[in-house]
């Protein structure tokens, strides 16, 4: 659980140590840009106080509801550090519906930039036997990798801000 805003930074430097190890045995570098990290919340009390502490920290906040349930879209005024550059948001996950959801980082997305592409991102990962995981949902599709520490490196073609211009 996040406590303040120190304990969440230094959560989030603990998730993005475990990127960072993927993203390098990868060469990544100057392919994919990270977007976002993901942090889930395990009830609905736990998402208002996460958003409080992290509205602190904010540049802005965004809130949508996507799949019936509230997601919060937070830009930080500091980004949490990874080699592939500052992740500059937050998505904040509502509960699920059937109450599966745990507390947590979650995933890290991240999408072709420079001389790369999602196909080119995708053969890699497949070539250097990461078991990748293709997922279809109501919302959007995407390609998976499931790290040992337990979050999940998401390959997206763009940002999470172009679909919710899209939306909008």
């Amino acid at each position: 659980m996040v406590e303040d805003l120190l304990s969440f930074y230094a959560q989030g430097k603990e998730a993005t140590e475990h990127f960072d190890l993927f993203f390098k045995k990868h060469k990544f570098s100057g392919l994919a840009l990270a977007d976002h990290v993901c942090y889930k919340c395990g009830s609905s009390e736990e998402f208002d106080e996460v958003r409080a502490i992290l509205e602190k920290g904010a540049a802005y906040v965004y809130q949508t509801i996507i799949s019936s349930r509230r997601i919060a879209y937070i830009k930080l005024t500091a980004p949490l550090p990874t080699g592939l550059g500052g992740v500059w948001f937050i998505e904040l996950s509502y509960q699920k519906p059937d109450g599966s959801q745990r507390s947590g980082f979650d995933h890290i997305e991240i999408y072709p930039a420079g001389e790369g592409s999602y196909e080119l991102l995708l053969a890699t990962l497949k070539k250097n036997d990461e078991q990748v995981v293709h997922v279809e949902r109501p919302h959007h599709v995407t390609d998976e990798v499931t790290l040992p520490s337990g979050l999940v490196v998401r390959l997206e073609p763009g940002p999470l801000i172009e679909k919710i211009k899209q939306e909008l």
